[in-house]
């Protein structure tokens, strides 16, 4: 019995350490999956994070670009005050009690004569703007509703009542006996075109 009793404690510490050799080899495996399994689901709520944010943003930055477009715009009479070339144009107009119209929702088109189109009239033609009815009228025939792409059209109908021609294939592009001498000017309520004068409706 004493030789059986020292075999089984020789045998027994063997299995002793068998099984703590075993032991920690499985619990690190399961621990470097949960740990793997951890890191993979943190690197994807990550990744949604980041998306998420950059979603984030580019909706800020277009709404902050929205908003500074508004913030340039200005309608169509402040533009015209702003830009420092359409000064008699603007007076004009106030003069004529049109400044609703322009300032209103629109949109329109305005062919702005510049300050040097409406000094270069004859003497005559400045005193005759003086009567209200007639400034007005003439001022109608520069305006039409809507935005109207010159490149596109012939002739315009206007505010006033009568028809502009439009030759889109010269250059410049001319509206009645009016060129077009700028860009075209995008305010908050429609489109100005600069042009080199006064357009008059025919009698």
């Amino acid at each position: 019995m004493p030789e059986d009793e020292e075999i089984v404690e020789e045998e027994m510490p063997e299995d002793e350490e068998i099984v703590e050799e075993e032991m920690p080899e499985e619990d690190e495996e399961v621990v470097e999956e949960e740990m793997t399994e951890q890191a993979e689901e943190g690197m994807a709520e990550e990744e949604n994070l980041t998306e998420e944010e950059m979603a984030e943003e580019n909706i800020s930055e277009e709404e902050m670009a929205e908003e500074e477009m508004n913030i340039s715009k200005v309608n169509i009479l402040e533009t015209a005050q702003l830009e420092g070339n359409f000064d008699t144009f603007a007076t004009a107009v106030q003069t004529a009690e049109l400044e609703d119209t322009l300032m209103g929702e629109g949109p329109y088109t305005v062919f702005a004569p510049t300050d040097e189109a409406i000094e270069a009239l004859p003497s005559e033609m400045r005193y005759n703007l003086r009567d209200e009815e007639e400034l007005t009228d003439v001022l109608l025939y520069h305006m039409a509703e809507g935005e109207l792409d010159i490149t596109e059209i012939e002739s315009i109908e206007t505010m006033q009542g009568g028809t502009l021609t439009v030759d889109p294939t010269s250059d410049p592009i001319t509206v009645g006996n009016a060129n077009i001498i700028g860009d075209r000017i995008e305010t908050s309520n429609g489109f100005i075109y600069p042009i080199d004068a006064v357009l008059f409706p025919p009698e």
